[in-house]
């Protein structure tokens, strides 16, 4: 009979081991859910926009598409509006001056064919040839949909967990 219980139930190793992880699931749910509060409450993504829009290193490259990509597929332009390319300092603002390119051109309105309305009423921030609405609103939506569902999905996996932990230790402890 001990040979078969033996080889029926986990030993307590196994049960605190399986507590250890489930105890760093809860970490992980709880750190989904506050790094979405990081990303939405903090400036790190204008920052990052300002740092590495239009630079040559493989980030600034990865951030420039896509930031072109967002602005023009949103019709939007900076983080808050295109005074962002003209209140702070960035790596765009380093390589064109103000009167070159106050933002980029991805900022301007297009028509049906991703082609630009009016080139120099952009430049001249006209409002009806320039994108005034800041591309947060996407951004923050993009981040709350992704991290909400990662912390639900943890938090039904340990929901399930947590219940066959209980039914385990249970039978554990009350047949040994």
């Amino acid at each position: 009979m001990q040979s078969i219980r033996a080889l029926s139930f986990p030993s307590p190793q196994y049960l605190v081991l399986m507590m250890i992880v489930y105890i760093f699931e809860c970490a992980s749910c709880i750190t989904s859910f506050t790094h979405r509060d990081y990303m939405i409450n903090s400036n790190v993504i204008k920052q990052q926009m300002l740092a590495y829009y239009l630079d040559t290193s493989p980030q600034g490259v990865e951030i420039t598409n896509t930031w072109n990509r967002i602005m023009l597929e949103k019709s939007c332009c900076g983080f808050d509006g295109p005074q962002d390319w003209i209140s702070y300092g960035s790596k765009f603002r380093s390589l064109y001056t103000e009167n070159d390119a106050p933002w980029p051109y991805w900022c301007c309105t297009r028509d049906a064919n991703f082609q630009l309305v009016n080139q120099q009423g952009c430049l001249l921030g006209y409002p009806s040839f320039i994108n005034s609405q800041g591309c947060s609103s996407h951004i923050v939506h993009a981040i709350n949909s992704y991290t909400w569902g990662i912390s639900w999905f943890g938090f039904a996996i340990l929901m399930w967990t947590m219940l066959v932990l209980f039914v385990t230790m249970y039978h554990y402890t009350t047949l040994s």
